[in-house]
Parts: C-alpha cells; sequence; structure tokens
C-alpha cells in the first residue's frame, strides 16, 4: 500500500514534484510576497490584479491536480503554506497600512501558526499529509474578500466581513483542532508504541 511509503519519500515522489499543480502553488506562494510589496505601496489595481491571479491558481492548482492526476503529498503541503503565508503577509500589509484592527491579524496569524505546528507534529508521525479542509478554504475566501474591501476602502462591507471572516476562521480552527487530535488518536490505536 502507497500510504506505507516514509513520507519524505512520498513529499518528492518521482513524477510529482514538477507538476503544473505544484508549479501554480509554487508561484502563489512567491506572489505573496510581491502582493505584500504593491499593498503597502498602495497600488491598488496592480493588487487587485495580482490578487485574482493568486486566487485563481488557488482554485486551479486543485482542479489540474485532480484533472491531471498529478495530487501528490508536496502539493498537499504548498497549497495551505501559500494560503497562510499569503495571509498573514497581506493582513500585515492591512493593518500597517490601511487600519485594519490588530486583533483580526492577531487571529489570523495566531491560527496559521497553530496549524502549522500540529501539521509539522502530524507529519511526523503519519504516512502522509491530511490536505486543506473545506472550511480553511471557505475562510481564505472570506479573507480574500476582506483584503479587497480593505484595499478598495468600501466602509459598509469592512465590519460585517470581518465578523464574518473571524467566524469562519474560529469554526475552521476547530475542525482542525478536531482533525488533529482524530488522527493523532487513529496512529497511537495503529502504533502503541
Amino acid at each position: 500500500m502507497s500510504d506505507q511509503i516514509p513520507l519524505s519519500q512520498k513529499l518528492f515522489e518521482k513524477g510529482k514534484v514538477f507538476t503544473l499543480s505544484n508549479f501554480m502553488s509554487f508561484i502563489r506562494l512567491v506572489g505573496a510576497f510581491y502582493l505584500y510589496h504593491v499593498t503597502m505601496q498602495h497600488q491598488t489595481v496592480l493588487a487587485i490584479v495580482v490578487t485574482f491571479v493568486l486566487v485563481f491558481t488557488d482554485f486551479a492548482d486543485g482542479y489540474f491536480a485532480r484533472k491531471l492526476n498529478q495530487i501528490s503529498e508536496l502539493g498537499k503541503v504548498l497549497d495551505p503554506l501559500a494560503d497562510k503565508v499569503t495571509a498573514g503577509l497581506v493582513f500585515l500589509a492591512l493593518y500597517l497600512e490601511y487600519g485594519l484592527p490588530f486583533w483580526i491579524v492577531a487571529v489570523i496569524i495566531g491560527r496559521d501558526i497553530l496549524i502549522l505546528l500540529g501539521s509539522a507534529f502530524l507529519i511526523t508521525k503519519l504516512p502522509y499529509v491530511t490536505p486543506s479542509a473545506m472550511p480553511g478554504k471557505i475562510a481564505v475566501t472570506l479573507l480574500s474578500l476582506l483584503y479587497l474591501v480593505y484595499l478598495v476602502g468600501y466602509e459598509p462591507l469592512k465590519l460585517p466581513l470581518e465578523y464574518l471572516a473571524m467566524a469562519m476562521i474560529i469554526i475552521s480552527t476547530i475542525h482542525y483542532v478536531f482533525v488533529f487530535f482524530n488522527k493523532s488518536k487513529e496512529n497511537k490505536q495503529k502504533d502503541p508504541s
């Protein structure tokens, strides 16, 4: 069974590293730093274009991974990592330049650190990577909308989207905590040592 291959080998499985979907995730990861830069420079139109490119690649990487049979363990790591780096950087920029409340940045970055630490722990214990889940993807979509609302300065939607995005962040965090404990419990039952 392929799940018995060590994770280090599965991450860099031959034929599953240099794929279109992994390339898109990598572009998104690098693009996060460019998006931070143009956001800090108040280049609104360029920031909106870059945001749409990054959001498109976020959806397209999963589509192409499935369509071209390129689902890989590396992609399951790159995709959420790109989401977390992008969110952390753009919301830091919104706090520094656009007046986003600090508590929102703290919640976003705190949640992402918690998820990354939990994922790092699970990677050492499980023979596979746990993929992103729908609550996290919905949270990322709402955060993207919140980013755009702040970027263009559309005041009527700021507060409602802040609360909606934070509610989804809390729901997705609870989901990931349950996944973490369930996966840990399953692993202990399989390997009681």
